[in-house]
Formats: structure tokens, sequence, C-alpha cells
């Protein structure tokens, strides 16, 4: 029988028989989020108007983001231990507990939130307000995805970890957050620290004592989590996990190859919703979204032979940090102002980085942390940065919005340094944009547009 959410389903890649075989979950996964009959129309235009959905693959992509939510919120109730980690983070460590056991569901829940309850269904202000209401107030510059993971599970919509892994690596206010967490709902808190300053220039070097460390804090945090969770983590699990990533990689390289084409094949929304998935899911959305990115390597290369674009052909080409998470109508707002995005910082450092220093690692908290350090984005301010000049290698541009958030300390802190390097390192004009990348609510479109239109016309006149 067909139900009021069958053609949203279809509309965001279910097969008719996903469908049938979902409909329990679905059906007691929405009347937990509270989405109803009434929410149909507004996600459907929402989802119309903001996403390419004449492409298959960016359907199925939408629809790995929905199976994530569903497999999400029904974790403790079908049985499963619930593991939360805070983006952005080192996605081994919650890879190597995933794949140690099929009874523990590991995710960064505010990111899947964002892409379903915000890109799907515009319905994610009841829950940052939710956040600000127990015990994160709005007013304090604190991380809108910690009031939305608070928000979410304070309102009973996502279940309360059994564990969480804290990124102190980076965020500071994670581990503090984390912190809250456990006072509230009594949660164990794994803290993974580290250290990113380094000498200016010292990237894609680093000194064997960080691997070291940073190894040595994964290791604890992963031997925390078989206490806690009653697991066992194989030595060689790192290496399996891998080889998800390694097949996300090496359709991500192809993706990013077709968008060297003029005019730009898809628009950026679409690149958002790849690039994030590679950082929140362990389980059937990174699953899904390999096969989703099949789907649209073959549209897109259809798209380049034809000549048909999101852009015009000879836009100006920029390079933006990352796409907004949850509001894919300020994301669009770069290509209604007439410029071609093919690239972002996110996606240039998870496809092209470096080859990691040779050296025997002992432990698969060393293979992690060496990982993640040759990548660069948990190296150092410098270290982001110098993979930012290395998209100019990759991708022809001709300006860069380096679009940062103005409650995340690390990201801040990098952004007049990186405008300033960058113009002299590249010669190519670059923006620097405050934003709020998770919640629109005070950086909406239309407050960005007027900077973001000047911006497009100087590239023009250019």
């Amino acid at each position: 029988m067909v139900q009021y959410y069958d053609a949203l389903l279809s509309l965001c890649g279910f097969e008719a028989f996903e469908i049938e075989n979902e409909r329990p979950r679905v059906e007691r996964a929405f009347a937990r989020l509270g989405i109803g009959p009434g929410d149909m129309g507004t996600a459907d235009a929402w989802v119309r108007q903001n996403h390419d959905v004449s492409l298959t693959g960016v359907r199925k992509l939408l629809g790995a983001w929905l199976k994530e939510l569903i497999d999400l919120v029904l974790a403790k109730e079908e049985g499963r231990k619930v593991v939360y980690f805070g983006f952005p983070a080192m996605l081994g460590p919650g890879l190597l507990i995933s794949a140690s056991s099929g009874d523990v569901h590991v995710s960064a829940p505010d990111m899947v939130l964002c892409h379903t309850m915000g890109q799907i269904f515009n319905k994610l202000t009841p829950v940052i307000e939710a956040g600000e209401a127990n015990g994160l107030p709005a007013g304090h510059a604190l991380c809108s995805l910690w009031q939305i993971k608070i928000g979410a599970v304070s309102r009973g919509i996502i279940p309360v970890p059994d564990m969480a892994l804290a990124s102190s690596y980076f965020c500071d206010m994670g581990s503090k957050a984390d912190d809250f967490v456990t006072a509230r709902f009594g949660t164990p808190v794994a803290y993974i620290d580290g250290v990113m300053d380094s000498g200016w220039g010292e990237y894609p070097g680093f000194l064997p004592e960080r691997v070291e460390y940073l190894g040595g804090q994964i290791n604890q945090a992963i031997e925390k989590a078989e206490t806690v969770l009653g697991i066992r983590t194989e030595f060689d699990a790192w290496v399996k996990v891998r080889e998800v990533g390694r097949q996300f990689v090496s359709r991500l390289q192809k993706l990013i190859d077709l968008m060297k084409a003029d005019p730009v094949p898809v628009s950026l929304t679409a690149i958002e919703l790849l690039e994030a998935l590679s950082g929140a899911s362990t389980g059937r959305g990174i699953r899904e979204g390999v096969r989703a990115m099949d789907i649209l390597i073959q549209e897109l290369g259809e798209r380049v032979k034809k000549g048909v674009g999101a852009t015009k052909k000879g836009a100006p080409r920029i390079m933006v940090s990352f796409g907004h998470m949850s509001d894919p109508s300020i994301t669009r707002l770069y290509e209604e102002a007439g410029l071609a995005v093919p690239l972002t910082l996110v996606l240039n450092a998870i496809a092209g980085s470096p080859a990691e220093p040779e050296a025997n690692y002992q432990t698969p908290g060393e293979m992690v942390a060496a990982h993640e350090l040759a990548g660069g984005f948990f190296h150092s301010t410098y270290g982001i940065t110098k993979r930012m000049e290395d998209a100019f290698e990759v991708m022809t541009l001709d300006g860069f919005i380096a679009n940062y958030i103005f409650c995340c300390r690390p990201s801040a802190i990098q952004s007049h340094i990186t405008k300033k390097y960058l113009e002299e390192k590249t010669g190519v004009p670059v923006l620097s944009l405050e934003q709020d990348i998770y919640d629109s609510r005070a950086y909406s479109a239309d407050s960005m547009r007027t900077k973001v239109e000047a911006f497009a016309e100087m590239l023009r006149s250019k």
C-alpha cells in the first residue's frame, strides 16, 4: 500500500523494493523524528529547488544520507550500542570500532541531521533551538554542531550514546561538550588529544614523536571502547577499513577529473553531499555513497561530452573551503552569482592526500595518526593552508573563497592567514567569508549575496 513518504523516498533514490523492505523502519524513525504527511510537500519542493534530481547519482546520495539517518535513529531500539564522534574528526578510530562488531553503530550524528533534517526536510532549526534550551545557549559563539547534537539527544530523536570519541586534537570545544554529555547523560568519553602546533613550513613533514603521541591517544581510545562496548579490535582492522576509504577516494578522483571540464558539470550542492559523507558515516551511508558515485561518474561523463554544466561556459572558477552543510540554498548562491565551483578544500584533501612517510608503525593508532598527519587537515594551520595552495595544481582556478566558521576557533584562526598566504603565493584574489555553515539563521543566503556577487564581478572583470 502506498504511504505518504513513498514519493519522497523515490525522489531520494530509493528503489521500489527498498521502500517496501524499509517500511517498518521508516515509519518508526519518522515517528520519532516528528516527520509526518504535512512535511512531504515542503521536503519535495526543498529537494527539487536545491538539488539536481535529474541526476540519479545525486538522488542516490540523498538516499544514502536518509538510510544513515534511519539507522542512527533506530540503533538502540534495534539492540545496537551507539558511539558518537564529532566533526571534523579522524574517521579512522570510528571505522576501527565499527569494523570490530556489527552490534555497534558509529557516526557523527550532527552531520547526519544536517544533511537530512536540514538538506531534505528543512526542519533543522527546532533541533538547534532544543540544543540552545538544553545547555548550549545562543549568543555565546558555541558550535552549532554541538547544539544540534545536544538538541537531538534532549528531544529523544537520536539515542543517548553508549560512548563518545572526543576530538581534542582539533576542536577544543568538542571535549568540553563531551564533558557536558557525560555530566548530563553519564556517557563515557574517550579523549583523543593531539597537538596541531608546528613550525611554519614544516608540512608535509612531521616529527615521529607526533605519530607516537597521537597514535598512542588513538590506541587508548580503542582500548576504552573495547572495555565499554565489550568488543575486540583485531590488529589488522586498519588495513581492512582502509579498503572502504580507497574505494571512496578512487571514485572521488574520477569525479574531480570530470569537474575540470568547462562548464563544470554539476552543482556544488552535489559535491558537498560527498565531502561530508566521507567524514560522517562508518556504515551503510558510506557504502551506499560509493555506489551512488559510480552512477554519478557515468552521468557526469555524459554531461561533459555534451557540454552541459551547472554554470555557463567560461564562468570564473573558484574553490571554496566547504559548502553549507544544512542549507543548500546558501551553497547555491555561488553559482547564482555566476561562479563555477569545481572543487572544495575538503574534497581536495580527501582525494589528494600525500603518500604516507615510510615507517614501520606497529599499532593501528599509529597507522591512523600517520595517515591523518600526512593529509594536512589535522597537522597544523600551515598544513591546511598548504593543501589549499596545492589545489591550484589540481584545478585551474581564478579565485578562492576562504569561508570560515566564526564560532570555530581552529577555522577562524587561519582565515586571514590563509587569505594573505594564498594571494601572495598564487596571485589570485581570495575572499575571506565569515559563515556558520551549520546554522543558517544568522548567515542566510541573502546576507551573503552582496559580498559574493561583488567578488564574482571582480573576477569577471579580470
